[in-house]
C-alpha cells in the first residue's frame, strides 16, 4: 500500500475552462477540469488500494470573476466555497494569503465548522490556538496514520490591510512544523505538511532564486527530520520532484495541474525485497474534460455570474486594446495611462504608479463590461496616498528600470523577475511625469526623470503618489515603504475604474509620449 497525495493549489475561483475575458474560449485549467483528474485518480487510488489523501493548498475563494461576484453582489452565495470542495471530495483544506483579502469574519462564516481546514501558525492573539481549524489532522487505514499539518505563508501581514487580519499572529511556520512533528512522529507512520509557501532557493544547487524575506520557507521545511511529503503553493510554479529524499509538488495556477506524490511505507517493499521510492508528478489539464456532474450542479451560478460580469457599464469610442503586453511595458499604453488618471482623479495626487500584472491583459475595447474591468484588473488592491520626496521617486523608478537588460543589444526581461516566478506584476509605469531608461548604463544609473507634472524635477521636492495598497506595503518596490502613507481608499481600484465609465462621456487618453527606454 502507497500513501497518495493529490492537490491542488491557487485556484483563485477559476473553476470553469473557459479564458478570463474571452468567453466560452476554452482554457487548459479550471478547477471542474482538476475534479476530473481527481475523481479518476481517486478510482484508480481505491482499486489498487493506496492510503489517498486529496489536499486543496489555499487561495481558493479570491479571483477575478466569481471570487469578486460573491464577494461584492452575492454574499449569500459564499456557502459554495464550503459545498464545492465537499463535492470534489477534499480531505484536506489550508489557508492561501488571498484568503485573507475580504477580512476573517468572511473567513470565519466560510470555513464555519469546515473539519477539513487546516491551520497550524494563524492563530488567535489572545487565546494562542488556531484562529480557524485545527493545526493537523490523523488519517487512518488499515492500521497505518498519517499526519498533515497545514500552514500559511507568515508574512500575510506584510501585505494585507490590517482590518482584515485584526487579532491573528502569522507565526513562523518552520517552527510550528518543527514543533509538531515532534509531537506527531511517535505516533503516526507519515507526515504529510500543506504549506501555502513556495522556496527561495533552487531546490537542486541552493541558489537564491529571490530575496529571502520569509515568504517562501519551502526549503527550511524541506529539511525537516521526520517529513515524509511537502506539498507547496502560493509561487503559482509547476513543481514535481524528490529532494533530501522527500517529494515535493507545487501546481501551478488556476488548477493547470494537479500534484501527485506517491509515498511508499517504510515497510513496503517490492518483490525483490527492496523498498521502493517516493515518486512526484503533476499531471495537466491539457486534455481533461470538465466533471459533468459538478459542471450541472453549478449552471445556474454560472448564468448568474454571466449576467453580472456581461452587464455592460460604457461604450467608448476609444479604443484601448492591447495587443502586446511586453511592448506595452516597454513604451507605455493609453490602458495604463487610463488607470493611472482615474487613480489621480479619484486621490488628486501629483503621480501615479500601476502595472500590467501579466501577460494577458487585453485592455479596453469599444464597449466596457465588468467581466473587462475584472479581467484587467484583477485583485481587489485599494488605492494608497504616499508623500515621496524627488529622490525617493528616483529610486523607485530605479527599480522599474532594473525589470529590463539588454540580450544581443534588445531589450529583454531580467531574468531575476522570471525566478522563482513570473513577477511582471512587480514592474510600474508612471503618469505625471516624464522619464526615460538608458539601458545601457549600469542598474541604479539608468533613470532620468525630464519633468514632473510639466515642472522641472526637484529632487528634494515632495510629491504626493498614489499606488496600490499592495504595493504600498514595499511588495515589489520597497521604496514605497519609505514614504508616509498620506491616505487609504475603501473603494477598491475595480469598483474606481467602474465608477470612471459610469460618470464619463470621454474616455482619458494622454496626447504626448512621457515614457521612453534608450538602448
Amino acid at each position: 500500500m502507497n500513501l497518495q497525495i493529490l492537490s491542488t493549489s491557487d485556484s483563485h475561483t477559476f473553476w470553469w475552462g473557459e479564458e478570463t475575458i474571452a468567453k466560452d474560449v476554452a482554457a487548459p485549467y479550471g478547477l471542474f477540469r482538476a475534479a476530473s483528474v481527481l475523481s479518476t485518480m481517486t478510482k484508480d487510488a481505491e482499486k489498487n488500494g493506496d492510503f489517498l489523501i486529496k489536499i486543496d493548498n489555499g487561495d481558493f475563494i479570491q479571483g477575478p470573476l466569481l471570487g469578486n461576484y460573491i464577494a461584492e453582489s452575492a454574499p449569500d452565495q459564499a456557502t459554495i466555497f464550503s459545498e464545492l470542495p465537499k463535492q470534489i471530495g477534499y480531505d484536506v483544506r489550508t489557508l492561501g494569503n488571498h484568503e485573507f483579502n475580504f477580512g476573517i469574519d468572511y473567513l470565519k462564516k466560510i470555513f464555519k465548522d469546515d473539519q477539513t481546514l487546516l491551520n497550524a501558525n494563524v492563530l488567535d492573539k489572545e487565546t494562542v490556538q488556531p484562529f480557524i481549524g485545527q493545526a493537523y489532522k490523523i488519517f487512518e487505514k488499515k492500521g497505518k496514520k498519517v499526519a498533515v499539518i497545514g500552514l500559511t505563508t507568515k508574512y500575510v501581514p506584510n501585505w494585507e490591510k490590517p482590518e482584515n487580519i485584526r487579532g491573528i499572529e502569522f507565526v513562523d511556520p518552520v517552527q510550528v512544523a518543527k514543533e509538531l512533528i515532534k509531537q506527531l512522529e511517535r505516533r503516526v507512520d507519515a507526515i504529510v505538511i500543506a504549506y501555502h509557501g513556495g522556496f527561495a532557493r533552487d531546490l537542486t544547487t541552493d541558489a537564491t532564486l529571490e530575496r529571502e524575506t520569509g515568504e517562501n520557507q519551502g526549503n527550511e521545511l524541506l529539511k525537516l527530520p521526520g517529513l515524509s511529503a511537502l506539498v507547496t503553493g502560493h509561487q503559482h510554479r509547476q513543481i514535481a520532484g524528490v529532494y533530501n529524499g522527500v517529494p515535493v509538488s507545487q501546481p501551478g495556477y488556476r488548477a493547470e495541474a494537479v500534484g501527485q506524490l506517491t509515498i511508499p511505507f517504510t515497510d513496503e517493499k517490492n518483490q525483490k525485497g527492496q523498498t521502493q521510492p517516493a515518486v512526484a508528478n503533476l499531471v495537466h489539464m491539457n486534455n481533461w474534460p470538465e466533471d459533468a456532474k459538478i459542471l450541472a450542479q453549478h449552471q445556474t451560478l454560472k448564468e448568474e455570474l454571466d449576467g453580472w460580469l456581461d452587464q455592460v457599464l460604457a461604450t467608448s469610442g476609444t479604443d484601448l486594446s492591447i495587443q502586446s503586453v511586453p511592448q506595452a511595458r516597454q513604451k507605455g499604453h493609453p490602458f495604463v495611462d487610463l488607470i493611472n488618471h482615474i487613480q489621480l482623479e479619484a486621490t488628486g495626487a501629483d503621480l501615479s504608479a500601476t502595472a500590467l500584472f501579466n501577460d494577458e491583459v487585453a485592455g479596453f475595447g469599444h464597449t466596457i463590461t465588468r467581466r473587462s474591468i475584472l479581467g484587467n484588473y484583477p485583485f481587489p488592491n485599494t488605492p494608497v496616498t504616499i508623500a515621496m520626496t524627488g529622490k525617493q521617486v528616483q529610486r523607485a523608478l530605479e527599480t522599474n528600470a532594473a525589470y529590463f537588460t539588454l540580450v544581443d543589444q534588445q531589450i529583454a526581461v531580467n531574468p531575476s523577475y522570471q525566478l522563482s516566478k513570473k513577477q511582471d506584476y512587480n514592474y510600474d509605469l508612471w503618469l505625471g511625469l516624464d522619464y526615460r531608461f538608458d539601458l545601457t548604463k549600469p542598474i541604479g544609473q539608468r533613470v532620468t526623470i525630464e519633468a514632473i507634472q510639466q515642472q522641472p524635477f526637484d529632487p528634494d521636492k515632495t510629491y504626493r503618489v498614489v499606488v496600490n495598497n499592495y504595493r504600498a506595503t514595499g511588495a515589489g518596490n520597497q521604496v514605497f515603504k519609505e514614504g508616509k502613507v498620506l491616505s487609504e481608499g475603501r473603494q477598491t481600484i475595480s469598483e474606481m475604474i467602474e465608477n470612471y465609465f459610469q460618470n464619463h462621456d470621454k474616455i482619458f487618453s494622454t496626447k504626448q509620449k512621457h515614457f521612453h527606454i534608450d538602448y
